[in-house]
């Protein structure tokens, strides 16, 4: 199963959200989709992370997400380095 899909060049679809870990595209198409997924790490975040809070969003970068017990919590910026690095227009999230 796909764990992401680049649609067009122009949108980045996921389950979840990003990931610290998370570069290039490439990064997603080098995980192992044989495993179950952990309850931490890369593949994780792309199922699990969410955004933070609308009023933390422009400051935060990265935080622990408390409220799944697992991956992070993501804002506004690396959000935008992203979509330019892999000229993505927006990221579309499953949750």
């Amino acid at each position: 199963m796909p764990i992401a899909a680049d649609v067009n060049g122009d949108y980045l679809c996921m389950h979840g959200g990003i990931s610290p870990d998370l570069n290039s595209v490439d990064d997603i198409n080098k995980i192992d989709r044989f495993i179950e997924p952990p309850l931490q790490g890369f593949l994780c975040d792309l199922l699990w992370s969410d955004p933070c809070a609308d009023k933390d969003a422009r400051t935060c970068k990265f935080q622990k997400n408390f409220e799944r017990e697992c991956s992070y919590k993501f804002g506004l910026e690396p959000v935008k380095q992203i979509l330019k690095k892999n000229t993505f227009l927006t990221i579309i999230r499953a949750h």
